[in-house]
């Protein structure tokens, strides 16, 4: 909120204006701009691989996107092929046998 708060206070007033007039007829859809803005973000991380940052041809049928995470946190790794996505299997594994290890030494 607090950039949307800075982004605010950078507009002219007859920015405000014209801003406020768009949202008010329904010119300015801004939902549908979020989500594209969204959709920009999301291509951007899934350009290189997680585990050994080649970049990701989109293109091809052999790259995989994993969607991680609790549900108000999600997380998304993209990898190049199989290998890449094994590994990084193994070591998610490894970090929640060492949680579960630590839970149970305290």
């Amino acid at each position: 909120m607090y950039r949307f708060t800075k982004f605010l206070g950078s507009l002219e007033h007859y920015e405000l204006v014209r801003l406020k007039q768009e949202l008010e007829k329904g010119t300015l859809n801004v939902a549908k701009s979020i989500q594209e803005k969204i959709k920009e973000h999301e291509k951007k991380h899934a350009s290189y691989c997680t585990t050994c940052s080649n970049t990701l041809d989109h293109y091809n049928s052999n790259n995989y996107t994993i969607i991680f995470g609790p549900e108000d946190f999600r997380k998304k790794a993209s990898f190049c092929g199989l290998d890449c996505l094994e590994y990084f299997l193994i070591k998610i594994k490894q970090i929640k046998k060492g949680e579960k290890n630590a839970e149970k030494i305290e």
